[in-house]
Parts: C-alpha cells; structure tokens; sequence
C-alpha cells in the first residue's frame, strides 16, 4: 500500500493523537496549527496533553521521517488528505461551537487539491456534513473532493490505545468509492469497519454517548433507591452485568455522575434536534436533568453525614474530571468543592496529577500534592476523582491525622473492598447505594 499524505488540522488532544497515530500507521503525517509556540513544542515531542506513549511516539515518527508540525498552511496542497481533528469547543451550557471547524475550512480553501480527501473526526451535529459538503460546493465548483465523517473514539488517560485497537470504525460517507480509502488508511489495524451515511455517523456518535450517559443516570437512580430500601448498588450492579443483554463492561458505576462537555454535548445536540424536528426526546431529557441534580445530592449527603458545613474542615481527593486526565475544566469535583466552600466548609485538596498551574479554575483553596497533609484535623475526606494510587493509601495513617471518628465518603464507591480497613483505621466508611 502507498501511503497517504495527510494533513491534519486542529493539534489539541484528538489531533496529537491522530497525528502521531496515522503516521505510525506508515503515512506521511503533517500537523498544521498557526500556534507558533505549539508546533514548536511538538517539534521537541510535547504535547499539549500527555498521553501514555504519546511523546515516544511523536519522536520516532520524527525521526524516521513519517511525522512532521508546521505553521504554513500552504503545505495542504501537498496532501492527499486533509483531516479535520478540532476538539470541539462546549460553552459552559453545553452547546457546541463549530466555528474552529468553519474557520479551517475556509483558510484550507485556497489550498486544497481538486481532488482530495476531506475527512472529519471532529464531534459535530447531525447535519454538518451536509452543510459542510455544500459550503465547499458554492465556495469552490472545481472540486472534486470526497468527504467522510469517521467520529473519534478516544478516551482520555487511554487515548492512544483506542486508536491503536479500535475495535470497530465507523464511516460515514456519499460515495461507496470513498469507503475503500477509509480501509486503506486503516488497513494495519484489527477492526471492523460500519459504512453508513454521514448523517447516520453523527447520528450513532450522539446515540453512543447518549446511551452511556443513560447507563449512568439509570444505575444512580437504582443507587439511590437501594439506600432507601437497604439493598447494595455493587451487588445489584454485579447482577446487572451478569446479565447476557447487558454485559460487563456496561456503564454501570454509580457516583458523581458524568462530567465534562463530551456526553452532555450530545445529550443537548440531540434534544435541540428533537426540537427543531417536533420529536419530543422524554429519555434523554429526563438522564440531563437527573445528572444536573447529582451535584446537590451530593453535598446533601455530606452534609448529612457530618452535622452540617459551616464550619467543618473538609479534605478532598482528586479534582480532575476523571483518572488519567489532568483536566480540570467541567470537572464535577471541582463544582462541588466550589459548592462546599459557598456553603462554610474549610477545604483541603488533593490530587496526584493535576497541573497547579490550572488551580485558578478551582479557586482560592490550600493545595497538597501529599494526600496525607490534605486530610489534616478534618471532619471529613471525600474521594472524589477515583485515581488508582488512593488504592494504595495508608488507611492507618490517614486516621491518625483526622479528627475521630472522621467520615470517610467514597463517591464512586472505589475502595468498597477496602470498607473494613477504613472502618478499622478510624473512619465511618460511607459509599453510594450501599447499607452504611
């Protein structure tokens, strides 16, 4: 097979990994940002967001010629491809902004090759491919450029493996001819490969996280019920799984809920198409609204458990969105340790992996890298981000620094085989859904 030339617009997380991913792949990769400072960072193997891997990768691509960072946009004239990978911006609403997307295409114009390949992993609404298409057509009658929609699967903390080991991809695409390059581009990986239309492609990417985000506010109300009635959530969860329809790697985990932009995006792209199309979407309506509430249960039930927050010093472990990410940004830890100080409580943070530099997204709060400095003198520590080192915590030790009788609340019941050892080392050991 010969490679392709690719280049890729739009060098945040989805790009740094498709940059580096295709290039493995054999192709001849060039990232292409106006972001000066950026592209040199790439250059020297750093990517704005670390990965596994990532880094070594980005390297021996390099230097073995397949990958290159450049801030000339007229080198998409050389490609074969140009690929769209824009981490899709969400407003604090959870709308999605697609003028990244619109700008590159309009500054790609001049420079596209009449008959090249447009491909977009971008998370964009139904109906933008066809708008996309159209744009092109008006702004350019001279192309013949093909287009497909191929929805990225990544996920963060793991990202490189999703593309390494997809599974299965999915294509969107108008001409059967163009379903070929998407096999040939991928033809070193395992995976299967479902050819739709693009507008069924955007549409199962908002069905797929529309379907997770379901999972998880399904197995939060059966949660919540189980502490009602005295029945336990893991062993109605170990039940759930068991069953051949559901399965074992269901999204079944009950907690915070979810959090940052990814699945509340879809869950609102699919509720303004129902909207605009007159199809009422009572589900998925009622899985935004059941998750928008999780926060303030949350925080009731803290403040249940220790008598109240005015006053109370609070330790807090992991503020990230969720393990293997150092985002900040959206993350429901830091919503509800923004809600606990509003509401008097002294808090102390923790976590492993965060950037410091990112703290101001928190606000004014005493930081400790060492969890066993964070839990000082508290009422109670409240695991929050469920990072697998606090597997590994001296339960012991973390006692003998709180006040007695200390509570200690595991948000996602993450250390529910450790229960006992909790209880023993001085703490009232409480978990979601579970006979506390």
């Amino acid at each position: 097979m010969e490679p392709f030339r690719i280049a890729i617009l739009g060098l945040w997380h989805l790009g740094e990994i498709y940059s580096a991913g295709l290039a493995e792949l054999g192709h001849e990769v060039i990232g292409i940002s106006e972001d000066e400072a950026l592209v040199a960072n790439f250059k020297k193997g750093e990517p704005p967001l670390p990965e596994p891997g990532l880094k070594e990768l980005i390297l021996k691509n390099q230097s073995e010629g397949r990958l290159r960072y450049s801030v000339d946009f007229s080198e998409i004239s050389q490609a074969d491809v140009l690929w769209l990978t824009f981490d899709t911006p969400v407003s604090e609403d959870d709308e999605v902004d697609l003028s990244p997307i619109w700008d590159a295409l309009k500054k790609s114009l001049p420079y596209l090759s009449t008959s090249a390949l447009l491909i977009v992993s971008s998370q964009i609404p139904v109906g933008t491919s066809d708008e996309i298409r159209d744009f092109l057509r008006r702004s350019r009658s001279d192309l013949k450029l093909s287009y497909l929609y191929i929805p990225e699967n990544l996920r963060l903390g793991e990202a490189l493996r999703c593309f390494m080991e997809p599974g299965r991809i999915v294509v969107g695409g108008y001409e059967a001819e163009t379903f070929k390059e998407a096999r040939l581009i991928f033809s070193k990986l395992q995976a299967d490969f479902l050819e739709m239309s693009p507008a069924s492609a955007e549409m199962a990417k908002h069905a797929v996280n529309a379907f997770l985000a379901t999972s998880v506010s399904f197995i939060n109300d059966i949660a919540d019920l189980c502490e009602k009635t005295g029945a336990d959530i893991l062993d109605v969860t170990r039940a759930l799984r068991s069953e051949s329809r559901i399965g074992p790697k269901a999204f079944l985990d009950a907690g915070l809920g979810f959090s940052g932009g990814t699945l509340s995006r879809d869950l609102k792209v699919l509720v303004a198409a129902s909207e605009k199309f007159n199809s009422p979407l009572p589900v998925i309506s009622s899985v935004f609204r059941k998750n928008l509430s999780r926060k303030d249960l949350i925080i009731q039930k803290i403040s249940g458990a220790i008598g109240g927050l005015n006053g109370k010093s609070l330790a807090l472990l992991g503020l990230t969105y969720k393990p293997g990410t150092r985002t900040l940004r959206r993350s429901r830890a830091v919503e509800i340790a923004q809600a606990l100080k509003d509401a008097g409580a002294s808090l102390r943070l923790s976590d492993p992996e965060v950037d410091e530099s990112e703290l101001s997204i928190v606000g004014r709060f005493d930081f400790f890298r060492d969890p066993y400095e964070s839990v000082r003198d508290s009422d109670a520590v409240i695991l929050l981000t469920p990072w697998p080192v606090f597997k590994n915590l001296d339960f012991k030790k973390l006692g003998a620094s709180v006040k007695p009788q200390a509570v200690f609340f595991d948000t996602s019941n993450f250390l529910w085989d450790k229960e006992r050892e909790i209880n023993a080392s001085g703490f009232r050991y409480l978990g979601i859904g579970r006979k506390n």
